[in-house]
């Protein structure tokens, strides 16, 4: 990890830290929890909010969430394993293991999809199949009456199509080549040797303690927030049912780095799964997909991993396969706000320009929201610099102002243009115990309010 990179680690600390907690107030997110990891190991472990905002139960870092697709890396994995051991070719034709994969129409025949073409999103089947079950809960325990002509809505290998059904089949076929039950196969391959101690392939009978709530969104003209009921997957666990923390899932995207030092595939099963196999639609198609995996690169770095959707959960967790560098974000309601903290995180990382911020660093006294009529201000100090946002922001890259110390009191805006106050000073002023309550900016005084 070059020296850039750590300082940068370091500032998206100190920043997440003074803006986290009236963010999520902004974006409506009862809690969320952030992990930084290094190796698998975290540099930066925190939660912040509700698990339960009626008993204000908060977060902590052991907290447990519905990750949801993120299981499609977990299943692809298995794949590639039972690829490694001669049990099947992910090039095979799924009809020869599922013989009940079968259906033709004017537009293509079931009978041609690879497993190759599930594990990439490239088989042209529909996405959920016919069971409604995310609105009624009731996921289907078993597939062989969901596949037909109807499932067909594209060719086979011609577009990128995402579908859960597809990886519900995946499950279907690490099944039928291991004689395992799958929640079984995950254990004994993949969760047991990564020593992943709190990830579930499913719901257990016993629902775990620290398994937080799922909250409705926010919506408008209705006072309460429905709290989701927790469902077991059956079929679909291995497009959709995992539940872990972000400690976990740290450990295991660290395992798909190309020289991690553990691991449950080889390194030439990881190239294979890190290989872009088409263009999605996110970032106006800067991303890929691979086998299980959406793939961006950022300054030359590889980045992979998966958001996850589930009732009352909204999560993205990704790795740089050069820095073996994890970044996962839980949130416990349908929001935004996980891929949003994912990519703004990474965009520090990897494209603040550290250099401006070298020199004497500054005492962390000036950090905090300060707030006026016009809004909240984030201030927070990186090396020899203090750097100013606002507290809603999608991204404090894109939008901060870097502000020159010229006193111990006193800072200056860097910025050459804009609508704020480029060039003019800003003041911090201090009770009688000579702590920071307040600064008076070009329009008028904002009061620290953390």
């Amino acid at each position: 990890m070059t020296e850039k990179i750590k300082f940068n680690i370091k500032s998206v600390c100190e920043i997440l830290d003074v803006w986290i907690p009236l963010k999520i107030q902004y974006s409506n997110v009862p809690g969320v929890n952030i992990c930084i990891a290094h190796n698998g190991k975290p540099i930066y472990l925190k939660s912040f909010g509700y698990q339960n905002l009626e008993k204000k139960v908060e977060l902590n870092k052991n907290s447990l969430f519905r990750i949801a697709s993120h299981s499609k890396m977990f299943t692809s994995v298995g794949i590639m394993q039972l690829q490694e051991k001669g049990k099947l070719k992910i090039d095979d034709k799924v009809n020869k293991y599922l013989d009940w994969v079968k259906g033709e129409n004017e537009v293509s025949n079931n009978k041609n999809i690879t497993i190759r073409q599930l594990m990439s999103h490239q088989s042209g089947m529909f996405r959920d199949g016919k069971t409604h079950h995310w609105s009624n809960h009731r996921f289907p325990n078993n597939l062989k009456n969901t596949i037909s002509e109807e499932s067909i809505i594209f060719e086979n290998g011609s577009t990128f199509k995402y579908s859960n059904h597809a990886y519900a089949l995946l499950g279907a076929i690490i099944e039928k080549v291991s004689n395992q039950k799958y929640d079984d196969y995950m254990y004994e391959s993949i969760i047991n040797p990564l020593d992943l101690s709190s990830t579930y392939p499913d719901l257990p009978d016993e629902i775990p303690d620290d398994l937080v709530f799922g909250y409705e969104r926010v919506i408008p003209g209705k006072l309460n927030r429905e709290i989701f009921d927790h469902s077991k997957t059956y079929a679909y666990a291995s497009a959709t049912g995992f539940i872990s923390n972000s400690a976990d899932i740290a450990k295991f995207l660290s395992s798909l780095c190309l020289d991690s030092e553990y691991s449950v595939i080889n390194r030439e099963s990881k190239k294979e799964m890190i290989k872009s196999h088409g263009f999605t639609d996110r970032k106006n198609g800067k991303i890929g997909y691979g086998l299980g995996l959406d793939i961006e690169n950022i300054d030359n770095n590889i980045i992979v991993g998966h958001g996850g959707g589930y009732p009352g959960f909204i999560t993205r967790s990704r790795t740089g396969i050069n820095d073996n560098l994890q970044v996962i974000v839980l949130t416990n309601t349908n929001s935004i706000l996980a891929s949003e903290l994912n990519d703004s995180i990474f965009d520090i990382i990897y494209n603040t320009k550290s250099n401006l911020f070298e020199g004497s660093n500054l005492k962390k006294d000036y950090n905090g929201i300060y707030r006026s009529r016009w809004g909240d201000m984030a201030i927070v100090s990186i090396g020899s610099k203090l750097v100013s946002f606002s507290a809603e922001s999608t991204n404090p890259l894109g939008d901060w102002s870097i502000l020159n110390k010229l006193n111990i009191n006193t800072f200056v805006n860097t910025d050459k243009l804009g609508y704020g106050a480029p060039g003019e000073k800003i003041t911090f002023n201090k009770s009688s115990d000579q702590k920071i309550e307040s600064v008076t900016t070009s329009s008028g005084i904002m009061n620290k309010i953390k």
